[in-house]
């Protein structure tokens, strides 16, 4: 193995990509990276570990579990002490559309949930790695077999700035119902991904995640023991994403 660190664009470059993907990648905890002072480094072995034959199979699926979160302090420390790592830490800035005729709750579920509205959402974010601010306009749908909030269609392309993106949001008949404020922090904990937001004015809540090759049942057996080791119980565990619950409080229709 190689202890080569490359820069971000170093990889990119490597993987053919523009650099704001690789970070993406590190984000999403799919990719590795190190900080050192204020730069962010990649070894190599961790880059062919990403590029493996497993990582890129096409048959993988991603199956995750959501717990609400009473004591932020306590997991982290448990995390820690089962020797997890930080892979994103940053601060983000959700600005959430709808079609203007949409005037409630009840019109937005039905319009997303039953008639597979296409929800759209400009997110602002400070990766906590440069303290650059990126901007991203983003797409998502659920999928027409499953049709609840565990398997989406996304699609996510960066952009010059939030206002020049609003303004053709509001030229395409869509108004911002929502606005969500939230600390995210990302762990690895062995295969998997441990996502944990706070939103602001609303709670905290977490994420466990892992990638798997068509094996749903073992994959959901593994999250759950991860789950205990972190003290987490069925009692605290939620079928829509702390976001998703944010909606009934934060949402605004008028």
């Amino acid at each position: 193995m190689s202890d080569t660190l490359l820069t971000i664009k170093e990889a990119a470059k490597l993987l053919q990509v523009h650099w704001q993907t690789v970070r993406n990648h590190i984000k999403c905890g799919d990719l590795r990276a190190h900080k050192i002072g204020r730069v962010v480094r990649i070894k190599r072995e961790d880059l062919d570990l990403f590029l493996s034959p497993q990582i890129q199979n096409n048959d993988r699926i991603e199956i995750e579990l959501r717990y609400l979160l009473k004591n932020r302090t306590l997991l982290e420390k448990k995390l820690i002490n089962l020797g997890s790592k930080v892979v994103y830490h940053g601060h983000i800035i959700d600005h959430w559309y709808i079609p203007n005729r949409i005037k409630s709750a009840e019109q937005q579920e039905e319009w997303f949930d039953k008639n597979r509205g296409c929800g759209i959402r400009i997110r602002e974010q400070d990766n906590g790695y440069t303290g650059k601010i990126t901007v991203s306009l983003e797409a998502k749908r659920l999928t027409k077999e499953d049709m609840n909030h565990n398997t989406f269609l996304e699609a996510e392309i960066y952009v010059d700035s939030a206002e020049s993106t609003e303004r053709l949001l509001e030229l395409l008949d869509r108004k911002e119902f929502l606005t969500i404020d939230k600390d995210r922090i990302v762990y690895k904990l062995g295969n998997f991904k441990v996502c944990i937001d706070d939103i602001k004015g609303f709670g905290a809540g977490v994420e466990i995640e892992i990638t798997t090759f068509k094996d749903r049942d073992k994959a959901l057996r593994e999250i759950f023991g991860a789950a205990k080791k972190l003290g987490l119980t069925e009692k605290d565990r939620a079928e829509k994403s702390i976001t998703v619950q944010a909606f009934d409080k934060l949402a605004k229709y008028s």
